[in-house]
């Protein structure tokens, strides 16, 4: 009976913390569809007998099977895998559980046919978005100048921890896991310097705190934190710069200093060469070239 009790708790928390999250997302098709997400997660985990909030990676691993299994669409996978992984992030924040099951879990791939439909970032843009970081959160700068500069995912940049970070400028590295294996890269000289503002003077932990840590128990930021704080660096939701837009600045940018394709897909740690090339391709984008390239002016606001 205390078991049963207990499950009902956590059931009914679930609920509440579920609808607060499907509310915190701004547009109304993103609402609907992680709703629809969630909700086809949370039956297949009732009928096993457990809830979403007791998730591990070997039920998300099972779930993804039974999704393909079932007919779902690559893209449909990946949205899945996105929608999940921002509810748990939701949930961290919310102190509800202490892990993410899907961190640093490669997401489904996509078709690497068609060109990306991230948008395309101008220099001025993008040098304006960095200045913007830097007077506004030294987190925001050390995230920002990670995607631009050194072209980690956003993943891979969360999951730092201080003692993956070594040497001083110009000789700062990294080390960062990449499907299943370790790897060291040498940091650009304004990125690392962003990275060591970051740190401040903390000897251990994650890279990235989470505003809802404390001294003795550091946070480390989830990607529900790194949406907020890219938040800021946006007037709203419709002029909002994405860190996939802010990768594909550091992508395309590199092919002009660097001609050896296979270089740049190797620093970004993409797949083959056919994901570097979809990232070439322009998409459709039905804003105009102008105001694309035009960054927010947002107020600097105090860093939380």
């Amino acid at each position: 009976m205390a078991t049963r009790r207990g499950a009902r708790v956590d059931a009914a928390s679930q609920r509440r913390l579920a609808e607060a999250w499907v509310e915190s997302q701004r547009a109304p098709n993103t609402r609907a569809a992680y709703r629809t997400d969630l909700n086809t997660f949370g039956a297949w985990c009732a009928e096993r007998g457990s809830i979403v909030l007791r998730a591990d990676l070997e039920t998300m691993v099972a779930f993804a099977a039974a999704r393909e299994a079932a007919g779902d669409s690559p893209s449909t996978l990946r949205r899945r895998w996105s929608a999940l992984s921002s509810f748990f992030d939701f949930a961290i924040d919310q102190n509800a559980i202490r892990t993410n099951p899907l961190l640093g879990v490669p997401r489904p791939i996509a078709s690497s046919g068609n060109p990306s439909p991230t948008a395309q970032l101008s220099s001025r843009a993008v040098a304006e978005y960095r200045a913007l970081a830097a007077a506004l959160d030294p987190r925001l700068d050390a995230l920002v100048a990670l995607l631009v500069a050194d072209g980690l995912k956003l993943g891979e940049a969360l999951a730092l921890d201080i003692d993956d970070v070594t040497g001083r400028p110009p000789k700062t590295s990294l080390t960062i896991r990449r499907r299943g294996t370790t790897t060291r890269i040498t940091l650009e000289t304004d990125s690392a310097e962003a990275v060591l503002r970051c740190i401040g003077r903390r000897e251990h932990g994650p890279l990235f705190l989470s505003g809802a840590g404390t001294r003795s128990d550091p946070r480390r930021l989830t990607r529900f934190g790194a949406d907020h704080l890219m938040r800021q660096l946006s007037r709203d939701s419709h002029d909002r710069v994405t860190t996939n837009e802010l990768r594909r600045f550091h992508i395309t940018n590199s092919l002009l200093t660097d001609s050896d394709i296979a270089n740049v897909r190797d620093r970004a740690g993409l797949a083959n060469i056919r994901s570097v090339r979809r990232y070439l391709a322009v998409p459709d984008d039905p804003r105009p070239n102008e105001e694309r390239d035009q960054p927010t002016t947002a107020a600097p606001r105090r860093p939380r």
